[in-house]
């Protein structure tokens, strides 16, 4: 069997190598000019390199760090203190540990008690009765619509730029778990991970190993079509030709997938157009200082461009501080046409009042990355709703994020996504059944 994978980000090169491990022909189609996607690398002149997006790998991240055991890049693993905090009316509040959480000025102390009540409710509940209900219900049900107004609103604003009525609760259930995993008790005190030279590493250490167990990975290699007639997949038209398989991955955003393939039923078409993406502005600077004590600070200030200062240490040059400043967009969201230069401008006019010390004199280097499709988002009732992997056509697939709900599409969801798809996907082609989806 040959399989073609469409996509170079992390669920496709994962994919390749899990099914070229398995035996599998493999040819994984790329159109940009190096993979990686959104776990890509920037190279600046003096060659300096860092990551496009900051990607955490959390305690309980195992896949992601089984993975980087087997492909024997243990040593790009980096560990660092998980200070984390929130920026309310452009003063820095800690929110590290328990004695932070305790003396959180802008909340009363009853209010401080339901809020740590609201984390315990997340962490405790099922999340098949949360798909159910909207999150600003559930968060103000759980703990007055102070919390929510004070501490959830800004940060959901923030998140879904604006649109966030139907988002289910199932959301805040899967941060919370995700983000509590990082402290441990008695003092909360917790730790990240990251890789060395970023995701990148991970993504050249899965190609080479692709190519390695006799996998081909072409790049840029631009698809315009997928050929689908007579109920299953024919062919992959890209600009320089067609391409036969037997099997076809596409392992792209939803929306992405849908312009391949004009020739579907207009009810599948319909049903992928229900898929809903975020965006994401990121620009990054690296410093010759720290901006912060912080790996993270959550703004709530709805004035503020962007929603999260992330920062940390470059792992190759300690003297260098890596800051990332996201804003999560709808896709045709403004910002995504306004040249680098005005949202340089616009973003450190905003950093300057949080931080009157800072100084452009200390940015060493400062780039913005966009993408349309970053993160999908889901509606209430998703669980009933999600894509299936199989598609209506033999032979063509369907693998991305959108598939991980209730969990937050985050690396170690995709990792154990691109397992099980890469699974389910041998058992058809080799005559089983399907697992269940």
């Amino acid at each position: 069997m040959h399989i073609g994978i469409i996509g170079g980000g992390l669920m496709g090169v994962t994919l390749a190598y899990y099914l070229t491990q398995a035996g599998e022909q493999v040819t994984l189609l790329e159109q940009g000019p190096t993979l990686g996607g959104l776990n890509g690398a920037l190279a600046f002149s003096d060659g300096l390199a860092v990551a496009r997006y900051q990607h955490a790998i959390l305690p309980n991240d195992r896949a992601v760090r089984k993975l980087c055991s087997e492909l024997h890049i243990e040593q790009e693993f980096v560990m660092q203190d998980a200070y984390s905090g929130f920026v309310h009316r452009s003063k820095v509040y800690a929110l590290s540990n328990i004695s932070d959480f305790l003396a959180f000025p802008p909340l009363s102390m009853l209010d401080r008690v339901r809020l740590g009540r609201t984390i315990l409710q997340a962490r405790r509940r099922d999340w098949r009765g949360l798909d159910q209900v909207p999150v600003q219900k559930w968060l103000e049900d759980a703990g007055g619509k102070t919390i929510f107004n004070l501490i959830w609103q800004p940060l959901l604003e923030a998140k879904f730029d604006g649109e966030y009525a139907h988002i289910p609760a199932t959301y805040i259930w899967a941060w919370i778990n995700r983000m509590t995993s990082i402290r441990r008790l008695p003092q909360l005190k917790g730790r990240i991970g990251y890789l060395r030279r970023g995701h990148f590493s991970l993504i050249q250490a899965l190609s080479e190993a692709v190519v390695k167990q006799g996998g081909t990975v072409k790049n840029p290699v631009r698809v315009r079509e997928i050929d689908i007639s007579g109920g299953r997949v024919q062919q992959v038209r890209t600009h320089t030709g067609a391409m036969q398989f037997d099997a076809v991955i596409a392992a792209i955003a939803t929306p992405s997938f849908a312009h391949l393939i004009p020739g579907a039923d207009a009810s599948y078409l319909a049903q992928l157009s229900q898929s809903k993406y975020l965006g994401l502005i990121c620009p990054v600077m690296v410093l010759d200082r720290p901006l912060t004590s912080y790996w993270t600070l959550n703004l709530t200030d709805p004035t503020s461009p962007f929603s999260t200062i992330i920062e940390t240490v470059h792992p190759e040059h300690e003297s260098y501080h890596i800051v990332y400043l996201p804003k999560y967009t709808s896709p045709d969201n403004d910002w995504m046409g306004v040249p680098d230069e005005t949202i340089r401008e616009a973003w450190l006019t905003h950093l300057k009042q949080l931080f009157p010390d800072f100084r452009e004199e200390q940015i060493k280097h400062f780039a913005v990355s966009r993408s349309r499709y970053v993160e999908p988002v889901y509606a209430t009732h998703s669980s009933a709703n999600r894509l299936r992997v199989q598609t209506p056509y033999t032979g063509l697939f369907l693998a991305n994020t959108a598939q991980v709900y209730p969990e937050l599409p985050t690396s170690e969801a995709t990792i154990i996504h691109a397992q099980q798809v890469a699974r389910q996907i041998r058992s058809s082609l080799n005559g089983g059944s399907p697992a269940v989806e």
